[in-house]
């Protein structure tokens, strides 16, 4: 099943071992055996990490059969031990195939004397309503224990209640007469009438059961005004409307009749629930129902006057977030610009947070489309005062608001004319220079975030960043702020040269700083395209990391960092510079290979450096035909060889099959280029923004020698508008400045050759005068910053697929025997983990498309004849709680050896296909599989 396994030590952990997955837990079943309970229910708190270990249908439906076993005939310690089993490996249980032989020890323990057993069982049954929804008897049972006098045991079947009727229509309509008989009867103490009503609200499976339990609470809120009724009932019809959708409108005008409720728990709820709706259908408010939203936010009668306002603009802000959203208007007699007015500018800190955020989100929406009429008023301007404004306000206050209107300040920034993002700049600036500690960082958080979008802004405080960087080194505890400051700087002069100043800063701060820092340092520098700096640093980190592999990793980058700087020295030749860049490259790819380890594989470093290396090559050899072509005379044979031949440019035979070679080359690495960005399924959007501009790059020089080197009857074809555009919709797409860079010049380049074709017209031949575009060209895109993407230092998410594939062998080594002429069953079964370290989501997988692929090891048979041909078949499934099956049926005609290859690729939600890896195996007289994993 699976190559490692646990070990089960009775001090509560697993530990690894050689053991397989049935030896792990015929361990843990010499726990449950075990006549000592405390040790019984240790064994039984390991099954969670033996499901997430090995989550496999067959070990899985063993092990719980073993848990419903120690149910039925264990005491209530064990019996809870089981159920907490059972709650936390939901998404395990649909992978029983044994239900009824589970369910039916379940259930025996119901019958019995014991309240608690009934209660547990009863609250066990509800954490399996996902695999025995529809089970009548099991209906019946939490019926039955409805009408209990017991308060334990009530209280397990309306836990029950309320998961089976999420997950079964019939059990919702069967039920629905029960409860509401409950809920209005006499006898039925309050304090369960309020744990029954959320039952209805999982009532929705159908519209008739969903308008009985709208009518029913209708009624109830009629009956019963106290405020603890009246805040379960909205709420309850509220999450109803949220999944019926079509009772929207209707819950929305109900929860705003109830705002006008005196009572502060009362209008509480309705804030709460209204800020579900908001968030789960914005496309159903209309401009009505924020009106009276407005109306309550600028009513100043209300005991909780300032956290009513937070709430409402809350919800406020969640509307104005929603693309679908439509609610919002700007007329002279409007409401909504009374907002500004009143609570930008308030008292409370909180709700003038609240009120910039929300007016800065109007902002962003209307620069996104024609959200408003032609008539609506630049609210730019007003959101910069009110930015700044609130900054001042907040330089001492809480920490949370401060947050607040910092993201606002980078959003405006980022929408707004330069001109109010330099307003904006210069304002954190004044503060900066005052600040200290935490909002000293928050605050270079924020103007990092404007520079990584809009860097002009910064550059009139370049000074005041450097003179800040000078105080700050001489200071410990402030490693943060001072590489946020470098972020600041590095940004700047993407555009511009380096500074004096700026260079003595960067030489006095590597030598104060520790470590991390420096490397934080200079990761940045090379994420923006400042390699000199970031080898400066990187060269003094080395003598200073005392761990060997930390070592050989920082000469790695620094090998890497030195040979881009190489190619951005202008006073050597530029084929010099190609070879220094290469023999560098070689250099750190191989220091690279050194710190990689099971625990640890640079794959993609690795790759990066290797396609790194194969354009340098090309590049190097196109310059090297160039210049052969320019000094060398052409020769007479070749003039005589293309007379018959028609083709005038084949009296540069040697030079023009040369420079379709490098053709070849130059989309060979642009290929090899998507592939790496392909297989990179965990990098961040910039990452594979930034790889992309890389393939165009190659692309662009592969097409510009292609339009010299192509007969002249094929010149016409030949065009740069494709790249031209590709290059247009990455710079509008992406934020980063860096990134933006690259692809600018990529466009530059694209708009070098297209004028050059467009001024020379008839040039049917190779001369000084094509090749001078083509150098013109490859000098352009080599001497462009190279930006390292974010995905060579850090991974915010790692994804795996853990395989599992049956039958396998029963002694490594050995064959799976099979005759000729018949099918073999394989069967592919996955896990796919995704791990995440950052708050943003990255790449989700949809899908795993799997591919088998059957080949006769030996293709020529004895008596050389052929054998048979290669069998492939692929497939695409869904993963189901991350888990995900399929079968092959592989035919063997003929007897021999045979390889089968089992690839796996991720499909993710936009459909991009990307290669995860493959698992291969050897057959020897037989045939047998061998699958490995990989991550």
């Amino acid at each position: 099943m699976a190559s490692s396994s646990l070990r089960m030590s009775f001090d509560g952990h697993f530990e690894e071992s050689d053991q397989d997955a049935n030896t792990a837990l015929l361990e843990l079943d010499k726990g449950l055996r075990s006549v000592i309970i405390g040790k019984q229910c240790e064994a039984i708190a390991c099954f969670p990490k033996l499901f997430e270990k090995y989550p496999y249908p067959i070990l899985i439906n063993s092990a719980l059969l073993k848990l419903a076993e120690v149910f039925s005939t264990g005491k209530n310690l064990p019996r809870l031990c089981v159920f907490n089993v059972f709650q936390q490996s939901g998404k395990h249980l649909e992978k029983i195939f044994n239900v009824d032989e589970f369910v039916k020890r379940i259930l025996t323990v119901i019958h019995s004397n014991d309240p608690i057993a009934r209660s547990i069982t009863l609250r066990t049954l509800g954490s399996m309503a996902v695999i025995i929804s529809d089970r009548k008897p099991v209906h019946h049972t939490i019926r039955d224990s409805l009408d209990s006098h017991d308060n334990v045991e009530l209280m397990a079947a309306i836990y029950a209640a309320s998961k089976f009727a999420a997950q079964s229509q019939m059990f919702s309509f069967s039920m629905f007469r029960k409860i509401a008989e409950m809920i209005q009867s006499l006898e039925t103490p309050v304090n369960i009438k309020l744990k029954l009503i959320p039952i209805l609200q999982y009532m929705h499976h159908d519209s008739q059961t969903a308008a009985m339990v709208r009518q029913l609470c209708s009624q109830l809120l009629l009956n019963f005004p106290s405020k603890n009724f009246v805040c379960v009932i909205l709420h309850t019809l509220t999450l109803l409307a949220s999944e019926t959708l079509v009772e929207i409108p209707q819950q929305l005008l109900l929860l705003l009749e109830y705002l006008s409720d005196s009572r502060w728990s009362v209008q509480a709820q309705v804030l709460s629930d209204l800020k579900i709706l908001a968030e789960k259908s914005p496309h159903l408010w209309t401009t009505a129902n924020v009106g009276g939203l407005i109306d309550k936010l600028l009513d100043q009668h209300s005991q909780q006057h300032f956290e009513l306002q937070k709430r409402v603009l809350h919800i406020l802000i969640t509307l104005s977030m929603a693309e679908t959203a439509n609610c919002f208007t700007f007329e002279d007699d409007g409401k909504l610009p009374l907002i500004w007015n009143q609570c930008c500018y308030s008292c409370d800190l909180s709700v003038a947070a609240k009120a910039v955020q929300l007016l800065v989100q109007l902002v962003v929406m209307s620069s996104k489309q024609d959200y408003l009429s032609s008539a609506m008023p630049d609210l730019s301007q007003d959101a910069a005062l009110a930015v700044e404004s609130l900054l001042s306000g907040l330089f001492h206050a809480e920490k949370r608001e401060l947050k607040i209107v910092l993201a606002s300040a980078v959003q405006l920034s980022r929408v707004a004319g330069s001109e109010i993002s330099t307003d904006i700049v210069n304002c954190l600036m004044r503060l900066l220079l005052q600040s200290t500690g935490s909002t000293l960082v928050l605050l270079c958080q924020a103007l990092a975030a404007i520079g990584d979008t809009q860097s002009s802004a910064i550059v009139p405080a370049v000074a005041d960043i450097i003179s800040m960087l000078k105080k700050l080194t001489v200071q410990s505890d402030q490693g943060t702020a001072i590489s946020l400051l470098y972020i600041a700087i590095f940004q700047v002069h993407v555009n511009f040269s380096w500074s004096q100043q700026a260079n003595e800063v960067v030489n006095k701060t590597i030598c104060r700083v520790d470590l991390w820092v420096a490397f934080r340092i200079a990761r940045s520098a090379t994420r923006y395209g400042h390699h000199s700096v970031a080898h400066k640093i990187l060269d003094r980190m080395v003598k200073r990391v005392p761990a060997l592999n930390l070592s050989f990793w920082i000469q790695g980058l620094c090998d890497l960092s030195l040979a881009e700087s190489h190619l951005s020295d202008v006073a050597i030749s530029l084929s010099r510079r190609l070879e220094l860049s290469m023999n560098c490259y070689l250099l750190g790819l191989s220091k690279l290979k050194n710190v990689t380890n099971p625990s640890r594989a640079l794959t993609f470093q690795a790759e990066f450096s290797r396609q790194r290396i194969e354009f340098l090559s090309s590049c190097l050899q196109l310059i090297q035909a160039c210049r052969i072509l320019q000094l060398i005379p052409l020769p007479l044979p070749a003039q005589i060889v293309a007379v018959p031949t028609r083709d005038e440019l084949m009296r540069f035979a040697r030079i023009t099959v040369q420079l379709k070679k490098l053709v070849v080359q130059l989309r060979q690495a642009g290929d090899a280029m998507s592939k790496l960005r392909q297989s990179a399924f965990d990098a961040d959007q910039e990452s594979l923004v930034n790889l992309q501009v890389q393939q165009q790059m190659v692309l662009i020089l592969a097409q510009t020698v292609e339009s010299t080197c192509l007969s002249a009857s094929q010149q016409d074809d030949v065009s740069v508008e494709d790249s031209f555009l590709m290059i247009s919709k990455i710079v509008q797409a992406t934020e980063h400045v860096a990134v933006r860079n690259m692809a600018s010049r990529c466009a530059e380049s694209v708009d070098l050759v297209r004028r050059f074709w467009n001024v020379n017209t008839d040039l049917k031949e190779i001369n000084h005068l094509n090749v001078g575009c083509i150098m013109d060209c490859l000098k352009l895109l080599i001497e462009t910053p190279l930006c390292f993407p974010r995905f060579l230092f850090q991974t915010l998410q790692t994804t795996s697929i853990k395989l599992a594939v049956s039958p396998q062998p029963r002694v490594d080594g050995e064959a799976i025997t099979t005759t000729m002429n018949s099918q073999l069953a394989v069967k592919v079964e996955g896990v796919v983990q995704v791990t995440c370290s950052h708050q943003s989501s990255g790449r989700s997988v949809r899908a795993v498309q799997v591919t088998i692929q059957s080949n006769p090891a030996h293709p020529i048979g004895l008596c050389g004849k052929a054998t048979e041909s290669s069998t492939i078949m692929k497939t695409t499934v869904e993963p189901h709680n991350d888990y995900f099956s399929t079968q092959f049926l592989l035919s063997f005609t003929s007897a021999g050896l045979h390889d089968v290859l089992i690839k796996t690729a991720l499909v993710d939600t936009f459909d991009a296909l990307c290669d995860y890896g493959q698992s291969s195996l050897k057959i020897k007289d037989t045939v047998r599989l061998f699958q490995k994993s990989k991550k």
